[in-house]
């Protein structure tokens, strides 16, 4: 009997979205170094609106440009446009 853990529906739910495979290979590989339990609510995020899966990936590759060139400006504008979507969800 196999489990199906946390990690396993993200992974499922990202190969069923819209980004590329290189995008969904590098969230596949992103979502693996995290503990299963840190990632229910992950799971539970992406199930409800799988359009969150794309949302994330842009998210983490902007991230990463931003890590790569240094530019601290840009990390600012990105955690400023999380927050604002943050807000929304909560109401």
């Amino acid at each position: 009997m196999s489990m199906n853990t946390n990690f396993q529906k993200i992974k499922e739910l990202i190969l069923k979205s819209n980004i590329t495979l290189s995008e969904q290979v590098d969230l596949i590989e992103l979502f693996a170094k995290a503990k299963d339990d840190e990632l229910e609510s992950v799971a539970e995020f992406f199930s409800q609106d799988i359009s969150w899966v794309a949302k994330v990936s842009n998210n983490y590759k902007a991230k990463h440009a931003a890590m790569v060139t240094g530019d601290s400006g840009l990390w600012k504008k990105i955690i400023e446009e999380e927050k604002k979507e943050l807000q929304k969800i909560e109401g």
